[in-house]
């Protein structure tokens, strides 16, 4: 082990005084309670590869950090030494509007870039909350995803390059900046949601899409949430101009004040030209009114959706979990879920099969997660802990039972950090 003082000598001669983290700062950098020795900012790629080189030789372990909006995602780290801060990487390095594409640093935040963008008229369809301090890196890592999922996809389906440092310090490019890339492994779609166990994700390209020119937002209540699946499969057959469709639980809709009591909602967000949003307005009331569902315009849209936002990754929940399953199973799942110890507060992409259900407090949480486990396993879903608590997180394995292609993971990481430098043990298996 070097000892500290050693370290931060090392560590100095690499990225300067100003970038090396006072010990005063070394809280911020905490993971699942676990300190790091130092933590470094380092402002250029050629420094992260100098630090990784430096861990690498020592046998030193690093975790990368970005706006710490995802830290609580994954397993406690085996061991832990450098905490690496990219937030000095941000600025936007190429942005050609013609060409509809964008690549900018990892430390960049998801709204500082979208406000560069919007310039242009343009956006990236990444859409987590707490915006103002996500960083790319740090959503790209997480495989972070908002509602607007629904109409554009996942992060892995509009990046489309990479610059990423190894855990032995070389500096690697995957993809481009243009959207037709065939030379090569999509590198990037591996990296992607690999919570930095694979390499440091230092700059990324993306496909972007214009902004809407009109955007509205309609709420209809139902008494289940069969009937609001059954409502949202039908919308998702009729290919109308919706960005977003989220389905909230009775317990979630109460708690924004969307629904009464009792009741479940579904949010319905359309984006496009006043012409097909007027359009698929009138066939979304004409449905409801089929339905026998209450429909309603939601004035104050903005706000709605930043509060539906957050009730996915709330930082209050004592226990929050992302459950996967197939569309025509998530009725049944929400169904499960709300028996638990509830009832929770569940934000699901009915046409996605995603959702997100979090408990404010739990009697026996370890208990609790076996039962949520169970009901997943019935509808053939998984499920990942995103925040439980840290008395219970060292003993589980937060992505559950490793899966079948573990054995190919666990050579691709032997391959990527043989030495185990870079956020050991945080990935599925403890890898």
């Amino acid at each position: 082990m070097v000892k500290q003082a050693s370290l931060l000598s090392q560590l100095e001669a690499i990225v300067g005084a100003d970038g090396v983290r006072r010990s005063d700062e070394l809280s911020a950098f905490a993971v699942d309670g676990l300190t790091p020795q130092a933590a470094v900012a380092p402002s250029s790629y050629e420094q992260v590869a100098e630090v990784l080189r430096y861990a690498h030789t020592e046998g030193l372990a690093v975790i990368p950090h970005g706006g710490g909006t995802h830290m609580h995602i994954g397993n406690v780290p085996g061991r832990y030494d450098i905490g690496l801060s990219l937030l000095r990487l941000d600025q936007v390095v190429e942005h050609e509007p013609a060409d509809l594409t964008v690549t900018c640093q990892a430390g960049i935040t998801l709204d500082r870039l979208q406000r560069h963008l919007g310039q242009h008229g343009q956006l990236v369809p990444l859409g987590p909350a707490w915006g103002e301090e996500a960083t790319i890196g740090g959503i790209l890592a997480a495989n972070a995803s908002g509602p607007s999922r629904h109409a554009h996809g996942a992060p892995r389906d509009f990046t489309i390059g990479m610059k990423v440092v190894t855990a032995d310090g070389r500096i690697t490019k995957a993809g481009g900046r243009v959207v037709k890339n065939v030379a090569g492994y999509d590198l990037c779609k591996l990296y992607i949601g690999s919570l930095g166990t694979l390499g440091v994700i230092v700059e990324a390209s993306f496909k972007l899409a214009p902004t809407a020119k009109v955007e509205r937002t309609a709420v209809a209540t139902f008494e289940t949430p069969g009937q609001a699946c059954a409502f949202a499969a039908d919308l998702q057959r009729r290919g109308l101009t919706l960005r977003a469709v989220q389905l909230l639980n009775a317990t979630a809709a109460s708690a924004v004040e969307l629904a009464q009591q009792g009741l479940c909602a579904l949010v319905l967000d359309l984006a496009g030209t006043p012409q097909a949003v007027e359009r698929s307005r009138r066939e979304i009331g004409d449905l409801a009114q089929d339905a026998a569902a209450d429909l309603r315009d939601e004035e104050n849209a903005a706000k709605a959706w930043e509060s539906r936002m957050r009730l996915g990754s709330t930082e209050e929940a004592y226990l929050l979990c992302k459950a996967t399953a197939l569309p025509t199973h998530l009725s049944a799942l929400i169904e499960s879920l709300e028996t638990v110890d509830g009832p929770p507060h569940i934000l699901a992409l009915p046409a996605v099969g995603v959702l997100y259900a979090s408990w404010p407090r739990l009697e026996d949480a370890e208990a609790a997660v076996g039962r949520l486990r169970t009901a997943v396993t019935a509808v053939d879903g998984s499920l990942v802990l995103e925040r439980c608590p840290l008395d219970i997180k060292p003993r589980l394995d937060i992505f559950g039972d490793p899966p079948p292609s573990f054995d190919l993971m666990r050579r691709v990481k032997e391959q990527f950090d043989p030495k185990g430098v870079l956020s050991p043990g945080r990935q599925v298996g403890r890898l």
